[in-house]
């Protein structure tokens, strides 16, 4: 069974049905093990404050930033009853044998995960939880990328153009044509049927627009 993994935008989590609707996504995915991966959102905000005020380091600034996206995954941990935490494939596996849902520490994976084929995530602002889940996704490594994200997926979008937009952080496009498949979710939409594209790798996504009440 394929491995995807999902990323959980940090806008996301002000949500009041964000339970309901990543419940119903989840539920709407077959044969895949699902991963998820929260953003920083506002708890890494307060890094970036933190970091303009009193001029961090680009590697204390880069781990802080890490370790305040624990946050949402505890607080994602309790909104779903299924979940669980966990920090390697080891006991991710262990967590799906029990039909349940594993929520990636993102700071354990990365200060414990090595590759021969990857290079370390460079500590800069560049990075957020777009790349770390992409960086997860070909180390673990999963046959799938889901971005969930706060808004529908511009028409031909290229991954340089949402940098740009800043709709992904700019280090995703270092990495996106290497991924097995990207695609793209509005988790807060409230327009159905549900809308399909498809175009996956590393230039462009295929897009799903999940139901789900407004």
């Amino acid at each position: 069974m394929k491995i995807c993994v999902l990323k959980l935008g940090g806008s996301l989590f002000d949500l009041p049905d964000l339970k309901d609707r990543l419940s119903e996504f989840l539920g709407q995915l077959t044969d895949c093990r699902p991963l998820l991966i929260c953003g920083g959102g506002r708890s890494a905000d307060l890094v970036r404050h933190w970091d303009a005020l009193h001029q961090l380091d680009a590697t204390t600034a880069h781990w802080l930033a890490i370790a305040a996206m624990k946050l949402n995954e505890r607080l994602l941990c309790q909104l779903l009853p299924d979940a669980c935490s966990v920090s390697n494939q080891q006991a991710a596996e262990q967590v799906w044998q029990q039909h349940q849902i594993p929520i990636l520490c993102a700071e354990d994976y990365l200060r414990q995960t090595i590759s021969k084929d990857f290079k370390p995530l460079p500590a800069a602002w560049e990075v957020t939880s777009d790349s770390i889940a992409a960086w997860v996704t070909l180390t673990w490594p999963a046959d799938e990328l889901i971005l969930l994200k706060s808004k529908d997926l511009p028409a031909d979008s290229t991954v340089a153009s949402l940098a740009a937009a800043e709709a992904v952080d700019a280090y995703l496009a270092v990495l996106a044509d290497q991924l097995p498949a990207l695609r793209w979710c509005n988790l807060r939409t409230d327009q159905l049927p549900v809308a399909v594209t498809t175009v996956i790798r590393g230039s462009s996504f295929q897009s799903i627009n999940a139901t789900g009440p407004a």
